[in-house]
């Protein structure tokens, strides 16, 4: 895997899982608690999002091949997944919750802090299908030792960082208006669009080696 792919797939993670974006929603949903809670919320939040992406990037191959689906196939897929995420976050759209889960929030008393912290806060809140889909792609073409190794450093900091801004979320909803954040989320997804353009032409490239030439 080289510099630059590691580079592209880091930049990709990060603006996906859009830091800023989340720390308002952690600060949003755990606002409500302790701050002894919110730390722990914000340790298990961090664990979660770690422990799923290093499940994509560790097993999601094996996945593909045991439903015989294809890197071109998933490229494609995983194209206009991330096309339509980037599209709702340059246009600021809602979040990624559902109805459901928003119900589900409101309803959650402090007891159930653990299960908030996981659902939806690291998923789907931060951690959607436009993450998984990044990471099982770019585990399934850097297949080897080497590239697993540095996906899953990339997991790693990218967790890191989310840990940090989960700890930091209630100064940065603080600072942060509503401007700042929608100007900050229209620019992350002007890169995973871009991100999501390269992706799709690859799969109909692989899928439609004709249009390649």
């Amino acid at each position: 895997m080289t510099l630059q792919a590691t580079l592209l797939f880091s930049t990709a993670l990060l603006a996906i899982v859009n830091p800023i974006a989340a720390a308002v929603l952690f600060a949003t949903m755990a606002g409500r608690f302790s701050a002894e809670v919110q730390r722990r919320m914000a340790d298990q939040s961090a664990l979660a999002i770690l422990i799923i992406l290093l499940v994509c990037a560790w097993t999601g191959r094996f996945l593909l091949q045991l439903l015989g689906i294809t890197v071109p196939m998933l490229q494609a897929a995983g194209g206009l997944i991330l096309l339509l995420t980037g599209l709702r976050m340059v246009l600021a759209e809602e979040s990624k919750l559902t109805p459901a889960e928003k119900v589900s929030v409101e309803e959650t008393t402090e007891t159930q802090w653990k299960t908030l912290a996981v659902v939806p806060i690291a998923i789907p809140g931060t951690v959607g299908a436009g993450t998984i889909t990044t990471v099982v792609i770019q585990a399934t073409t850097y297949a080897n030792w080497a590239g697993l190794a540095t996906i899953s450093a990339v997991a790693i900091a990218t967790s890191l960082i989310m840990w940090i801004t989960f700890r930091s979320a209630g100064p940065i909803a603080r600072q942060m208006g509503p401007i700042s954040l929608n100007i900050i989320t229209r620019v992350m997804g002007i890169l995973v669009t871009a991100t999501a353009f390269g992706l799709l032409g690859r799969g109909i490239g692989g899928l439609l080696p004709g249009l390649a030439k």
